[in-house]
């Protein structure tokens, strides 16, 4: 009896699934998006729901962003359709928008979802992990790494999220290596990438997401974010929120190892307008010289009415921080 009523239960779950997804890419459709898909199937009776989707092409008219790709699959328990997991091909997923192209390669990389039990079914918590992955600009290779794992946990308020990510020895590109005028002799790979961010939204993240527009940054909380390339060590912590245009407000605290190799950077690719190059440099030997280690630098980065200033360097107008 009660495998009676299990299959029954399967068959029903299983063809509500595909009928949801086909309704979805209808209303899509409907919207002006392109949807195409190939005829999914759903298998992977009596423990689970495993939907393979073929081939994917999704375009949304109002941003322009776009992805494609062959071989996604999507897995979920058959006890609650709501802890989703999507699987990524071993080919790679093309992603563009208007102002870039790129194309993501990963190694047995997935991504589990789980969703809270209401009718909106806002993100409660999301783990990405995998092994070799690569992102391909149309120029060449961005950057790269061993592999990865990444985690994303809803706050106490549904707007809020916590990110945690961390990725074994990541390689920048020669596309990253010419654009900071790197030395020949500069380690290829990190020695050490993380980040613990918490991010607060205007709104939270849902089944509505995708649908309407995107949520946008209202805070984003540094709670420690740690690069470590060759000689260079970089520390940052610190707060900022953002206002409904995206300007933020607020600065963020940040260490430097070994400063002047990173000065020299900052230098060569421009980030410091060259006519600032002189009094930057008196500026930064001067606060160094103040510490124990002047190889040791403590500076702040702040954003205020519109503009960045590096201590009191300034840099110009603040990036706007929001989503296509």
């Amino acid at each position: 009896m009660i495998a009676a009523l299990w299959t029954v239960w399967w068959l029903l779950a299983a063809g509500a699934l595909e009928t949801g997804l086909n309704k979805w890419l209808d209303d899509r459709r409907a919207a002006g998006w392109q949807a195409d898909v190939d005829a999914p199937n759903v298998s992977g009776f009596p423990g689970k729901f495993d939907l393979g989707l073929g081939t994917l092409a999704l375009q949304d008219p109002e941003t322009g962003l776009t992805v494609t790709t062959d071989g996604l699959r999507v897995t979920a328990p058959s006890y609650w359709p709501g802890q989703v997991t999507v699987h990524l091909p071993q080919s790679p997923i093309n992603i563009s928008t208007p102002d870039i192209a790129l194309a993501l390669t990963a190694t047995q990389a997935q991504a589990t979802m789980r969703l809270r039990p209401t009718p909106d079914l806002q993100l409660d918590h999301l783990t990405a992990t995998g092994g070799p992955w690569q992102i391909d600009l149309p120029q060449g290779k961005l950057l790269g790494a061993k592999d990865f794992h990444a985690e994303m946990a809803q706050g106490d308020s549904a707007d809020t999220y916590r990110i945690q990510m961390e990725a074994s020895q990541p390689v920048p590109g020669e596309l990253i290596r010419t654009a900071l005028a790197l030395p020949l002799d500069w380690p290829r790979a990190f020695d050490v990438l993380v980040a613990d961010i918490t991010v607060t939204l205007d709104a939270p993240l849902d089944r509505f997401t995708l649908e309407n527009r995107r949520p946008h940054p209202r805070a984003i909380q540094l709670d420690r974010v740690t690069l470590v390339w060759g000689p260079l060590t970089l520390d940052m912590q610190g707060r900022v929120s953002i206002d409904s245009t995206g300007i933020p407000d607020g600065q963020f605290d940040l260490l430097f190892e070994n400063w002047r190799e990173g000065f020299e950077l900052a230098k060569n690719t421009g980030a410091l307008p060259a006519k600032l190059h002189t009094q930057a440099e008196i500026m930064l030997n001067a606060l160094a010289n103040l510490g124990d280690d002047p190889e040791r630098l403590e500076l702040k980065l702040r954003f205020a009415q519109g503009q960045a200033f590096l201590g009191s360097i300034p840099l110009g107008p603040a990036p706007r921080l929001v989503l296509p």
